[in-house]
């Protein structure tokens, strides 16, 4: 399924994007500048600003008005990452080098600020406090989250539950506040903001478990970094979880994974196999394909427009993507 088929009633929307984003970044600072500009134009999926505009889609729909949520919202997503890519010592990003690689990390934490800074003040100057408070408390929680997949590197001992609570911090969250600045933006009622805002949690946790499969299945040239990469941060991601519980060489993945100093080139695609042969993967994607259901269910309440079926065909795209 290709993104342009939800995106057809936001089209215009996704087109200028790009433009409004170079702009909002623009600086006379050229290493800056440079950096930003090629870490926008690699471009990415764009889903958050397009959840921004789709939600907003069931209120009173103005584009000027929507427009700097969804520039935030995106830029917000922009300098997560690049923190990420600093603190995890990524070389790539969408098959790009990073900011962290092209500029240093010292330069790129400053990057990353400048962006989230960019980002508070577009939200600033669009004047509605709500917004602005909603978009806050996501910030503080999904640092949590990342926080929290640090100190839960190699812990071999977390539960599901674990795992659910920090990629509900890391990555949901921003996928819920996506849907609900636009339908807030949209001034939609009360009810259609928290359905909105809960399918875009259960996309967002569904998106996670995605990732976390993709990382062990596809190449490097569809996801735009290293195959296996979470197993070298340590990352217990749920097809590791699964297998670390399961199967008949969960004493071996254990060994495996408790002694990281001593692998060798070839340990990380050992332990891949190992969650494959354990069923992990299947496992993850059940998992998925269940908050997919859960995020579709939301919509229920909603009024059957275009912008519905949208939805609808996003949260199917996102448990079936390869990259």
């Amino acid at each position: 399924m290709a993104l342009l088929e939800f995106y057809q009633q936001i089209l215009k929307e996704m087109y200028c994007l790009e433009e409004e984003l170079l702009a909002s970044v623009k600086t006379k600072e050229t290493l800056l500048w440079e950096t930003l500009e090629n870490t926008i134009k690699a471009g990415g999926k764009r889903l958050r600003p397009a959840l921004v505009y789709l939600s907003a889609q069931f209120g009173d729909y103005n584009y000027e008005k929507i427009k700097p949520l969804a520039v935030a919202v995106e830029l917000v997503h922009t300098a997560t990452l690049i923190h990420d890519d600093i603190i995890d010592d990524s070389p790539l990003r969408r098959g790009i080098p990073t900011v962290q690689a092209s500029i240093g990390k010292d330069a790129a934490v400053y990057a990353g600020d400048y962006v989230l800074a960019k980002a508070l003040k577009i939200l600033v100057d669009h004047g509605n406090l709500d917004i602005l408070k909603s978009v806050s408390g996501v910030l503080y929680r999904v640092c949590e989250g990342e926080v929290r997949q640090k100190t839960e590197a190699f812990n071999l001992n977390i539960s599901f539950i674990d795992y659910a609570r920090r990629i509900r911090k890391k990555t949901a969250l921003l996928f819920a506040i996506s849907c609900e600045l636009g339908a807030r933006g949209a001034n939609a009622e009360p009810q259609t903001i928290s359905a909105l805002k809960k399918y875009g949690m259960m996309l967002g946790m569904a998106f996670q478990v995605m990732d976390d499969i993709l990382d062990l299945t596809e190449e490097e040239s569809r996801t735009g970094k290293p195959r296996g990469n979470d197993i070298k941060e340590g990352v217990i991601t749920l097809p590791l979880l699964y297998a670390l519980n399961n199967g008949s060489k969960s004493h071996k993945l254990r060994e495996l994974l408790s002694k990281p100093s001593q692998w060798g080139p070839n340990t990380i695609d050992e332990i891949i196999e190992i969650v494959k042969k354990s069923g992990g993967i299947e496992y993850a994607r059940h998992i998925a394909e269940r908050y997919v259901t859960k995020s579709k269910n939301q919509l229920s309440v909603l009024k059957d427009i275009p912008a519905k079926s949208s939805l609808i065909l996003l949260a199917d795209y996102v448990v079936n993507r390869t990259g």
